[in-house]
Order: C-alpha cells, then structure tokens, then sequence
C-alpha cells in the first residue's frame, strides 16, 4: 500500500510521468466513447487519514453494477433481510451495554465511598461486598462483548453475501494499479453504482457510489468524503 501523494511533483520526483501517461490514456478513453456512444470511467482510490497520510488503494478491484430492475429488487431484498436480523441483535447489545455501565458505576460510587470513609467504611469492612461488585462488572462486561460480537457477526455475514450479489450483477470488474488509479471503458449509459472495498490495518473503506454514466469520459474519485455513506450494511 503505497502512502504520501507520489505522482504529484514535478520531473525531479517522478511525478509528470504518470500524469502524461494518463493523458495519452484520457484521450484515448474520448475517441473510444465518441466511436461507440459508450461511457468511459476513470478515478483514484485515495483516502486522508487525520494523520495527513494518504492511503492509496492499490492493486484492489472496482466493480460497476448497473442498476437493473433486477439488481435493485435483490438489493432491496438483502437489506431488508439484514435489518430483519440485525435488530434483535443490535437492541441485545444496548441492554447489555446498558447494563454494565450501570454495574460499573455501582462499583465505582463503591470505591467513592470507601476512600472518602476510609477504612472504617462498614461496606468495605470485608472484602466481600466488594469482589462481589467486581465479579458483577466483569460478568455484565463479558455478557456485552458477546453482544457486541453477535452484531459483528450479523453484519460480516451479510456484507459477504452482499459483495457476492454485487459481483454477480457487475458488468465491469477492473484492478487498480499500484497508485489506486482505475480505469474503465465501453460503459453502458445509465444508472449505475461504483463498488470498492480495500483494507489497511484496523481500518476498512467502502464505496458504493451511485453515478449516472453518460457517452463521454467521467471522473470519479474514491475518498474519503464519499466512502460508506450509502453502504447499508451497518448495525
């Protein structure tokens, strides 16, 4: 995963080349849409973290999904599949979330209390009162990252099964390079949705961006403004 903006100096950095190249590269995308009345598509996938580094995705695939009658009656289907079962799951984890938290102050008024009393403090006399409390916190604690992880688990499932019904209605399926640039040609005109994915350390990035495909060359870049935003697969 190639990091920092390269490509963008001037000659002594190595820059101009694939800016020239990507010239002779558009322009050959305009005599091809001109000939066949089709579409051409080309972009980066390039995300700024808060840090300032850029996170280029390369060597990843991008997938245009014309958006059929069909596709979108199946996509509409599995979303409302995955709400029907990611609901429950998602309410489980708000009372077990709730729950703990409530546990969790109980012990921390506890200990308050304690070290404003001191020693003498008739709840902390014993150290029974106490471990239980503690035993409590980690019990309803254990009890919310299973519920937590009921809902990761819904979600994965359904974004797996997601990305194969993508796959199947793609007409276009191309890799970006080793600078996240992509590019695709002979587009049908249309509606249609742009869909990538790539992933870098703890960090995961989903497009599914909506465009209207016309018979000439268009730009549309995957950042970090338009990634996830109409990616519904979230509990």
């Amino acid at each position: 995963m190639a990091r920092g903006n390269r490509g963008i100096g001037g000659p002594e950095s190595g820059g101009w080349a694939p800016i020239i190249g990507r010239g002779v590269f558009l322009a050959s995308l305009f005599l091809l849409s001109g000939c066949s009345r089709t579409g051409g598509l080309l972009g980066d996938v390039a995300v700024r973290m808060p840090s300032g580094d850029v996170l280029r995705g390369a060597r990843i695939n991008v997938r245009l999904i014309p958006s059929t009658e069909a596709f979108e009656r199946d996509w509409a289907q599995a979303i409302a599949v995955f709400r029907q079962d990611v609901a429950p799951a998602v309410e489980e984890q708000k009372a077990a979330d709730h729950k703990a938290e409530e546990v969790r102050l109980a012990w921390d008024h506890a200990l308050t209390a304690g070290s404003k009393t001191g020693a003498k403090s008739r709840r902390f006399r014993s150290p029974a009162p106490a471990q239980r409390l503690w035993k409590d916190v980690r019990a309803t604690e254990a009890v919310a990252f299973q519920a937590r992880k009921r809902v990761w688990e819904i979600v994965r499932k359904h974004e797996e099964e997601a990305e194969v019904l993508l796959d199947k209605y793609a007409t276009q399926r191309v890799q970006t390079d080793q600078t996240g640039h992509y590019a695709m040609v002979k587009i049908s005109a249309g509606k249609a949705n742009v869909y990538a994915r790539f992933r870098e350390g703890n960090s995961t990035f989903t497009w599914l961006v909506p465009i209207q495909v016309k018979a000439a060359v268009q730009t549309l870049d995957l950042t970090q403004e338009n990634q996830g935003g109409t990616w519904p697969f979230v509990p």
